[in-house]
């Protein structure tokens, strides 16, 4: 093993936890989110958002996006019914990022404390890392209603490291925008971003992140020596 490679495993070691963001870092759900928005719009009396507007509105929450596709005054309304409307899609064209079955395995098969830590509601982000088999790979699944807090509050995030018996120093998030940036910086942990997501890397870039991906491949072979296959 080259000095290189261990100097990455000796940072991996060094590590306590492991968060992931969900949505455009482990995995592709936008044709069921697409769907479901759509579907929302329609039954609002608005034209249904094309599937690059849906795509590009995603980031943050679903009050976020929800906002911004339909506006304020229909706002609660569109709340009120998206729920049950993306759940009748919600495993549609569901789909691992490349890499992240892979990665979860090899860092559950090394000893590190993994968890999904995401602004999706709790009870859809399991329904989806059941439906995917992630959940037997990671020590738990957080989202939005488990708690009162979402991205980037501090609380929701030191509330991710205490169930991982973990401190922000030790621990390390990978997600694919400036919230799950934001949700690190916000608490002094360190984060990684990747590109599969609604952001590319020149819009990542000033945030200050440990280091920018093109994909989880190369996030673990440069982050922590881990050749996947």
């Amino acid at each position: 093993m080259d000095s290189l490679q261990t100097t990455y495993r000796q940072r991996a070691i060094l590590l306590r936890a492991i968060l992931f963001d969900l949505d455009g870092t482990l995995i592709d759900q936008f044709t069921a989110i697409h769907r479901a928005y759509a579907r929302a719009m329609e039954e609002l009396g608005l034209e249904p958002a094309d599937y690059a507007t849906v795509r590009a509105a995603v980031g943050g929450s679903s009050d976020m996006t929800m906002k911004k596709l339909v506006g304020p005054d229909l706002l609660q309304q569109g709340l009120e019914i998206y729920p049950s409307i993306f759940e009748e899609f919600m495993l549609e064209g569901l789909d691992p990022m490349p890499g992240s079955m892979e990665v979860l395995k090899a860092l559950q098969e090394r000893g590190e404390k993994t968890g999904i830590f995401t602004n999706k509601v709790g009870r859809h982000a399991r329904a989806a890392c059941d439906h995917l088999g992630f959940t037997p790979l990671v020590q738990q699944v957080l989202g939005v209603k488990d708690t009162p807090w979402r991205k980037p509050d501090a609380e929701f995030s030191h509330y991710a490291l205490k169930l991982l018996d973990a401190s922000a120093e030790e621990s390390l998030l990978v997600g694919d925008s400036p919230f799950d940036f934001d949700s690190a910086a916000n608490v002094g942990m360190n984060c990684r971003l990747v590109t599969t997501g609604t952001h590319s890397a020149k819009q990542l870039e000033h945030l200050g992140a440990l280091s920018i991906h093109e994909d989880l491949f190369s996030l673990a072979r440069e982050a922590w020596g881990l050749e996947l296959e």
